[in-house]
Parts: structure tokens; C-alpha cells; sequence
């Protein structure tokens, strides 16, 4: 059975119920807007950046990649949420504190003109994106550490 309060309405996604029984729940799917909220507050709940893997487990069932991708171009379009430099995603100020994952193979941006301006100057000084994630790594421990 699914966590719904008395109207019909999914407590995990706060999307309407549609039918419910004891094997299924149908919910309606989110529109564009709700489907932003969603993703919003998949971040918000993890506290910290998330991966585009994380998302896509999280909205399976609800929305496809392309519409993913379509709402996250349009959360950093607006400066909602931040493309990290490792390709996670995260809220607008979690940059400065976000330790970078390591990368095997860092996938292109979903959108370049705002990745240039938040990361560009920091690998044109690095000469890569590999080596601007290990700098900022580095940094980053290091003050986790002057402060612990």
C-alpha cells in the first residue's frame, strides 16, 4: 500500500493517486512543473549533489530521460540548480562545499554557457576537467580538515 493522505495524494511525490488496490498504485504522472519540484526535492533530501544515475532511479516510472533532461536544462537555465563539475547536480550554493567525485569519463554538459562560466576559468588554470576536479578535491579536504 502506498503512504497517501485522505484526498488521494502520494506523500513520497505528492503527485494524485489515481487507483489503488492491493497489488497496484497507479499515480498520475507529473507535468513539467511538478516533475521540477521533484527533482528539487530529491536534492534537497539527499543534502547534497546528485547524479544523473540517482535521478533516474528516483523518477523511474515517472518521467522519461528526455523529459529528465529537459527539466534539469531548464532548472540551470534559470540558476536553480548548478551543474557540478563532475556532472552531479546539486542546489544553487552547494558548490562550495561539494567535494567532486572522481571520474572516468566526464559526459558533456547539458548546458556549456553556464558550465564555461561556473567552471571554465578553473580548467583553463588546471588544463583539464580531470585536473580541476583533483585540484578542487584537494582544496576542498583540506578545509574540511582545517575546520574539523
Amino acid at each position: 500500500m502506498s503512504k497517501r493522505s485522505k484526498e488521494g495524494i502520494d506523500r513520497s511525490t505528492g503527485l494524485q493517486v489515481v487507483y489503488e488496490d492491493e497489488d497496484v498504485v497507479v499515480i498520475r504522472a507529473p507535468d513539467d512543473r511538478e516533475l521540477e519540484k521533484l527533482v528539487i526535492n530529491i536534492i534537497r533530501k539527499k543534502g547534497r549533489p546528485v547524479t544523473w544515475k540517482e535521478l533516474r532511479r528516483e523518477l523511474s516510472g515517472l518521467a522519461g530521460e528526455d523529459r529528465l533532461r529537459k527539466v534539469l536544462v531548464n532548472l540551470i537555465e534559470r540558476d536553480e540548480i548548478v551543474e557540478m563539475i563532475d556532472g552531479s547536480f546539486g542546489l544553487k550554493g552547494m558548490e562550495s562545499t561539494y567535494i567532486p567525485r572522481r571520474l572516468k569519463k566526464r559526459v558533456r554538459p547539458l548546458v556549456p554557457t553556464k558550465f564555461r562560466i561556473r567552471w571554465g576559468p578553473i580548467i583553463e588554470a588546471t588544463g583539464s576537467i580531470s585536473a580541476a576536479i583533483q585540484y578542487l578535491r584537494e582544496v576542498k579536504l583540506k578545509e574540511r580538515r582545517a575546520i574539523n
